[in-house]
């Protein structure tokens, strides 16, 4: 099967640089000091930063760093994603912790810190009302999933090339339908392609990025579905790729939707995952920013291979 190497271009930082105002989609960006080392994975497309921290330690550098690349970006959403014993460093200096992966790092979970960038020492979170609508979203998820059956026939998916996959999210994007990027979330991964379809629904494309290293892969959907034979291509299409990655020996695979997509819920559900936490402003759709459902599969416990 054909593999597509996931890789964003570099750039190298030290102290508090400004990245070019026109760049890559996506570019990773270093901060080095003395007692801080990060990576910054920019993505220009969704407006939105992942974190990776190389040392440990709750320092005030580490948030000036990140809000000057955020404002100067129009960046609004930050997240890193960390073992637990390093949570606090993170919400000590604004980050707030937002979900679980379990089996991220294989025998250990990940624990999502997020923040919202604005003036503010602390980060914005998810009010009453988002967590009533993401609760609202998941139930009504429940009722048009229950009919789906473990196994069905009538769908297709077949992995694509990279081009192809490509080719469907610009289009997706440019009609403002995208929800998945199909961009690098992790350092060194590898990115397969699968097209989805179901009698005559229009077929959608799922994108698996996975890192054999940790066991954990993140899934993006291209679109929402937009009826019953749509929400079924994607169910197929997750389930075939839970089998493969579990037979690559991925332990975890886990997902961000919009908190208010029911179709969305729906295919997630049926396919076996569930809601492991919730991102004030954690999804782009069109133009603005939207609170995130945090959807998690745990494929394989490792432990009991031991």
């Amino acid at each position: 099967m054909a593999r597509a190497k996931a890789k964003a271009k570099a750039t190298t930082a030290t102290g508090t640089p400004a990245p070019k105002p026109e760049g890559p989609i996506v570019e990773e960006l270093y901060f080095r000091s003395d007692s801080a080392y990060l990576c910054l994975i920019l993505n220009r497309r969704t407006s939105f930063v992942r974190v990776i921290d190389f040392r440990a330690g709750a320092l005030p550098a580490k948030r000036l760093y990140i809000q000057s690349i955020a404002k100067q970006e129009g960046v609004e959403k930050v997240i890193t994603l960390v073992e637990k014993d390093e949570v606090s460093s993170w919400t000590k200096v604004g980050f707030v912790r937002e979900g679980t992966i379990p089996g991220f790092y294989k025998r250990s979970d990940g624990h999502l810190c997020g923040c919202v960038i604005s003036d503010k020492t602390a980060s914005p979170e998810v009010d009453d009302a988002g967590q009533k609508l993401a609760e609202r979203t998941i139930n009504a998820g429940k009722r048009l999933s229950k009919d789906i059956p473990e196994t069905f026939r009538g769908a297709t998916v077949t992995e694509i090339d990279d081009d192809d996959a490509f080719k469907a999210r610009d289009a997706a994007w440019k009609k403002g339908e995208g929800i998945g990027a199909f961009d690098t979330f992790g350092r060194d991964a590898e990115r397969a392609y699968y097209e989805c379809s179901y009698k005559k629904a229009k077929p959608n494309y799922i994108s698996s990025e996975y890192q054999d290293c940790f066991g954990h892969s993140l899934i993006e959907i291209l679109r929402s579905p937009t009826n019953d034979d749509e929400i079924r291509a994607l169910v197929a299409g997750l389930r075939q790729i839970g089998d493969e990655l579990t037979e690559r020996g991925i332990v975890s695979a886990f997902a961000f939707g919009p908190s208010d997509d029911e179709m969305l819920s729906a295919a997630y559900l049926a396919a076996g995952y569930r809601k492991t936490g919730l991102l004030a402003q954690g999804i782009r759709v069109k133009d603005e920013r939207r609170d995130a459902i945090l959807w998690t599969r745990k494929l394989a416990n490792p432990a009991e291979d031991e």
